[in-house]
């Protein structure tokens, strides 16, 4: 019997709005979700990297994604919470980095989170991905 890799659990969530999220009955954070997963319009899976699976590597990591929201291209991806490996965090970081969203439907970091003064917070969004590595 063939051996199934699950790449990844992909849950999209803006990241300002995790304070939103924890304060908001289930259905109102279903529906963020929805609204921020229905933004993507291209989100490729990361590769399994042939080395990790050779040592059975495994691991759930954390990524922040600054998009920029007039052509919801992906600025920049950097790792909050490491999967222990580099080999899967660069292999995520280099998925991530090529999503795309619907330009125009992601919420600028001004708009939802004033107090962070962000010095492009008119013009980027910032996204918190979960991404797991299991065998």
């Amino acid at each position: 019997m063939p051996r199934r890799r699950h790449l990844i659990g992909l849950g999209l969530l803006l990241i300002i709005c995790s304070h939103r999220l924890s304060a908001a009955s289930p259905r109102a954070s279903a529906e963020i979700v929805g609204e921020m997963q229905r933004a993507v319009s291209y989100s490729p899976q990361p590769e399994y990297p042939p080395e990790a699976l050779a040592h059975h590597l495994t691991g759930n990591g954390m990524f922040l994604m600054r998009v920029h929201v007039k052509t919801g291209v992906v600025a920049e991806v950097s790792a909050v919470q490491s999967t222990g490996h580099a080999v899967l965090d660069a292999a995520a970081v280099r998925a991530l980095r090529k999503w795309r969203f619907k330009p125009g439907a992601l919420p600028p970091i001004g708009v939802i989170a004033p107090w962070r003064h962000d010095p492009f917070g008119k013009e980027d969004s910032l996204m918190k991905v979960p991404i797991s590595f299991v065998l």
